[in-house]
């Protein structure tokens, strides 16, 4: 890809809304004039990812990611600068001019080529081989048909040892084939990784094979305990199981178009829900659902439908993937009979696509069967089960809902009444808007978190307050210090006169040195402002400057009085860390038995105390 010049990465950025975009990625919900939403990178229950829209950044307090549309792009997909610029001038609008794309090869293009070739052979030794026509007698048996063997290029890995490598290996370096995992290299020989198993490929978003899972079928294999029913491919530089999904190829512009997906576990699960005329279905191939997983379909599905195996594995799988998804955007549909979709399928053909779509039950309704106690007639335990659902049934938004899991949640218990279970929720729904109103839930200065003055611990006190933060979500404990370095640093940042006083200021120094180094980083750019420095600052000074944007909200107009009193909270801070740094030298002094110095940092406190008028 060509190189492209600021003015057009700046225009390309001008022509797009940062909100708009992460939205496809994350939930957000306005709170104030920002958003707020899990954050993508790092697991959490309570939102702390936090969208400026009016500066086009986003800051997680949790993790401390940031940057603007262009960093999260990078970051959240894992792309180059240039390919995260090219999907947002998409989103924008904006043509771009690339000249000579770049030849460069894709490093990982021998193995998509292997899979690709592998997937060919397996097809075919399936179709038109004399071992091959067994099973599809056997396929057949199982309900499926030559066309669904075609659509979703199922194969058969012959039993030889190497019958796959014998095909391949004059094709492709060794390097390649051992890379692939198709291929096992041992001290004493080499051999294929699947023989004697049904072969169902696994394709990325574009089609492109990725890996595969082999199915015994052979009588003495089914039969043999030893001998696992299904293998994955291992973990390659184009596969990693955390991330892939079955059918995301086929299924996409489905999902697109429904807006909602379909989660199963298995690929045989998938292939039912298909026969049933439901496209917009994926399987996580056995495994459990992940963070991966969820990240691959947000840009695609607003409503995820988990449709897993009726038996505990599978229930448990559930409460599991739960955790991942918010309330809102999740529905569960339970196989009855603890059946899977396929068996579900072949016990009542046809009848799938209707539990599918006219069974779908809310989280709480499956929390409320999935944690139900075996014994209730305990009157501790019923106790234990409010507690639970009660959180529960107060997060959901509707009244109406809440009711309807009220009287539920009373029919379930046998001493307990309506009004009881009733003032249970009240009270955590209480709760829940109280944590978000108290003063500790806002973000920026309160008094009531300020330790005490100097003669208790060192801090300064009477702090220049900062005004509260717009996001009531992520409570962040500063000190009095802390709350003068962000909001000096934000005046250098927005008002140079601020960082020329600064600058002249001899030997002037930051107390914590993360502050310290994003001031080392302004003083060396010829222009400090807020764009030079959303493209200049990386790392942690790069979590510092986003930070210091979210936290610090002060009116535009700055005076000398300003400055001043942030400047005396600094010298303030000083004197304190060095009084304090005196007093732990001599109660190491104390516990040495050094008199003699005990003696000199003695005299040295005093002398300080009394030039501090402590």
């Amino acid at each position: 890809m060509a190189l492209l010049d600021k003015e057009k990465i700046a225009e390309i950025k001008s022509n797009v809304d940062i909100v708009d975009v992460i939205s496809q990625h994350v939930h957000l919900s306005k709170s104030g004039t920002n958003y707020l939403g899990l954050c993508p990178f790092h697991g959490e229950k309570t939102p702390s990812f936090n969208v400026n829209a009016q500066k086009q950044f986003y800051h997680c307090f949790g993790c401390g990611k940031s940057g603007d549309v262009y960093k999260f792009i990078e970051d959240y997909k894992q792309v180059p600068f240039l390919e995260a610029v090219a999907e947002v001038a998409e989103v924008a609008g904006v043509a771009l001019n690339l000249g000579e794309k770049s030849t460069r090869v894709d490093p990982n293009q021998s193995l998509y080529e292997l899979h690709t070739q592998a997937a060919r052979i397996y097809h075919t030794v399936l179709t038109s081989t004399e071992e091959g026509a067994k099973a599809r007698a056997y396929l057949l048996d199982r309900g499926i048909s030559d066309e669904i063997i075609d659509t979703f290029n199922i194969g058969l890995s012959l039993s030889d040892n190497d019958f796959l490598y014998q095909s391949v290996k004059q094709k492709f370096e060794e390097s390649v084939l051992m890379q692939s995992g198709l291929i096992t290299f041992s001290e004493q020989r080499i051999f294929d990784s699947f023989r004697g198993r049904i072969m169902f490929p696994l394709n990325n978003e574009k089609g492109q094979v990725i890996a595969f899972s082999g199915r015994t079928w052979l009588p003495d294999d089914v039969a043999n305990k030893q001998l696992a029913k299904y293998k994955n491919s291992t973990t390659t530089p184009i596969f990693n199981k955390s991330e892939a999904l079955y059918n995301i190829d086929r299924a996409k512009a489905s999902i697109k178009k429904t807006h909602e997906v379909y989660l199963m576990e298995g690929f045989m699960d998938v292939i039912a829900a298909y026969q049933n005329g439901v496209n917009n279905v994926v399987a996580s191939m056995g495994t459990a659902l992940t963070a991966g997983h969820i990240r691959k379909l947000r840009p695609l599905a607003k409503q995820f439908v988990l449709v897993y195996d009726g038996d505990k594995a599978g229930q448990n799988a559930i409460y599991k993937a739960l955790d991942l998804l918010e309330a809102k955007e999740v529905a569960v549909v339970r196989m009855p009979d603890g059946l899977d979709p396929d068996d579900y399928h072949k016990s009542y053909p046809g009848a799938l696509a209707n539990l599918m779509h006219n069974s779908r039950m809310a989280p709480v309704a499956f929390l409320m069967d999935y944690l139900r106690p075996a014994n209730l007639s305990n009157l501790q335990g019923q106790l234990d089960f409010i507690d639970l659902m009660a959180p529960k049934i107060a997060q959901v938004d509707s009244l109406t809902a809440q009711d309807a899991y009220i009287k539920r949640l009373v029919e379930i218990l046998p001493d307990f009444e309506y009004n009881q279970v009733e003032t249970a929720v009240n009270k955590r729904r209480e709760q829940a808007v109280s944590s978000q109103e108290s003063p500790e839930a806002f973000l920026g200065y309160d008094e009531s978190l300020m330790p005490p003055p100097p003669e208790d611990n060192g801090y300064f006190y009477e702090p220049t307050p900062i005004i509260q933060s717009v996001s009531p979500v992520v409570p962040i404990k500063l000190s009095p210090i802390e709350q003068s370095e962000m909001q000096l640093l934000h005046r250098m940042i927005y008002h140079p006169s601020v960082l020329a006083r600064i600058l002249s200021e001899h030997g002037f120094q930051f107390v914590h040195q993360r502050y310290q180094a994003l001031f080392d980083l302004m003083k060396d750019l010829e222009t400090v402002d807020e764009a030079s420095l959303m493209v200049q600052v990386t790392g942690e000074a790069a979590e510092t400057f986003y930070e210091v944007l979210s936290l610090v909200h002060v009116p535009e107009e700055v005076s000398d009085l300003e400055v001043d009193d942030l400047l005396k909270n600094f010298v303030k801070a000083s004197k304190a860390s060095q009084l304090q740094t005196l007093q732990e030298q001599l109660e190491q002094a104390k516990q040495t038995g050094n008199s003699a110095l005990e003696l000199q940092l003695t005299l040295q406190i005093i002398a300080q105390k009394q030039q501090d008028g402590v």
